[in-house]
């Protein structure tokens, strides 16, 4: 018996032994939790300098995302209102602002939205909001007023399209919106953009601060349309708005900003047309006038002797 538990014994050293001596040759490395990163492109550690694909660069931010689903609803309806194109401006602007990636300027999320307007550059909008639902998560709040202003930039041009439409409810879905909250921003709108009122020309050029209409002119129309604009809109991303919404904060100012624009712009236009019709006119004259003298100048020069 003491024989057998000696051969025991020495089969348990001799197996401690060559394990002590495998580690000692191969000592267990520490391994690093797992954390993925949503934000950060996969390094091709085969070419570890190529340049990231176009994709995986709108992929790469929470801004990149939101600007590709952005350019889904914009192209959706195959045209763009002054308005569309100021609210569009703005929020591109705050995104550029608020965005931590330094090479995501605001001339590449306008990059970035004009490429879904082509089939052959266009994301898939269920990916586009997977992904912008993994970027913020837990901030339900956020993703519902990214859908509150999808709705102000599809009724900018006063009317929401079928198409326009069935984006905004596509993507609600996709974002995980309660039902509630979602009808709730839907009809907020729909009463909005039903109630119709004339406003007269007296009361769209005090909205512009103009005394004439006779002081209308064209360009500068255009530069104190998007200073109002600029002035009037809500930053979406910021903290401070996020339990104030779009509509009681921006929407009716903005509404308003639009419908003097829009009366005061053919006016601003014919101003233009004018001018140019008696700027051309008193061209016309004053060439005439050079040329009746240069006729005269010919004439008198044979009576020199």
């Amino acid at each position: 018996m003491e024989i057998v538990l000696l051969l025991i014994a020495g089969v348990v050293i001799y197996f401690l032994y060559n394990t002590l001596q495998e580690y000692l040759k191969n000592p267990i490395q520490q391994q690093q939790p797992y954390t993925k990163r949503v934000d950060i492109a996969p390094i091709d550690f085969e070419n570890p300098y190529k340049e990231m694909a176009r994709v995986d660069k709108v992929k790469s931010s929470e801004f990149g995302v939101l600007a590709a689903i952005l350019g889904h609803l914009v192209w959706s309806d195959d045209k763009v209102c002054p308005l569309e194109k100021e609210l569009l401006d703005e929020i591109l602007t705050d995104m550029a602002a608020e965005s931590k990636n330094p090479k995501l300027s605001k001339e590449e999320l306008n990059k970035i939205v004009m490429e879904q307007k082509n089939n052959d550059t266009m994301l898939l909008i269920d990916d586009l909001c997977e992904d912008y639902v993994a970027l913020t998560k837990g901030e339900y709040k956020k993703r519902l007023k990214v859908v509150e202003f999808l709705f102000a930039l599809a009724y900018a041009d006063g009317v929401l399209s079928d198409d326009e439409r069935d984006c905004i409810v596509d993507i609600a879905a996709f974002f995980e919106l309660a039902n509630e909250d979602f009808n709730a921003l839907y009809e907020s709108f729909e009463q909005t953009y039903a109630q119709e009122r004339t406003m007269s020309e007296k009361e769209a050029r005090a909205i512009f601060d103009l005394q004439d209409s006779k002081d209308l002119n064209k360009q500068d129309l255009e530069q104190k349309y998007h200073e109002l604009i600029k002035n009037a809109k809500q930053n979406i991303f910021d903290n401070k708005n996020i339990n104030k919404t779009f509509r009681d904060t921006s929407l009716l100012r903005i509404k308003e900003i639009d419908e003097a624009y829009t009366l005061l712009m053919p006016l601003a236009q014919d101003n233009q047309d004018t001018q140019k019709i008696q700027k051309d006119s008193a061209k016309d004259t004053q060439d005439s006038q050079k040329d009746e003298k240069s006729a005269q100048d010919k004439s008198r020069s044979g009576w020199d002797f």
